[in-house]
């Protein structure tokens, strides 16, 4: 098992990854757009959700594969992966950062 400055600073490394991911359509970074959903650091393994913005996202796929490759170069080489589609987690605008709220009008 992690210590919890082990598995805090990994967790933060790996939210500063997501957000160093741009959704494909929308332009702006993953955590901004509020689809990060959970994130689980234990023992070695990371596990990501994103929450997609619409219930038929066209680019769910690409999002998962780039989120996974972000994640895994933030992490220690042996660090097992998951990242996956959330499809039963709705997204609203509520989720958003406040300043891209602002900027979308919501």
């Amino acid at each position: 098992m992690e210590t919890n400055d082990a598995a805090a600073g990994l967790r933060a490394a790996v939210m500063a990854a997501l957000a160093s991911v741009d959704d494909p359509e929308m332009g702006e970074n993953l955590v901004d757009l509020g689809v990060v959903g959970e994130v689980v650091v234990d023992d070695g393994r990371v596990r990501v959700s994103l929450i997609p913005t619409s219930a038929t996202c066209p680019m769910a796929d690409v999002m998962v594969d780039d989120a996974r490759d972000a994640v895994q170069r933030a992490c220690p080489g042996g660090t097992a992966v998951d990242v996956h589609m959330d499809w039963d987690t709705e997204w609203s605008p509520e989720r958003l950062a406040p300043a891209l709220r602002e900027r979308f009008g919501w």
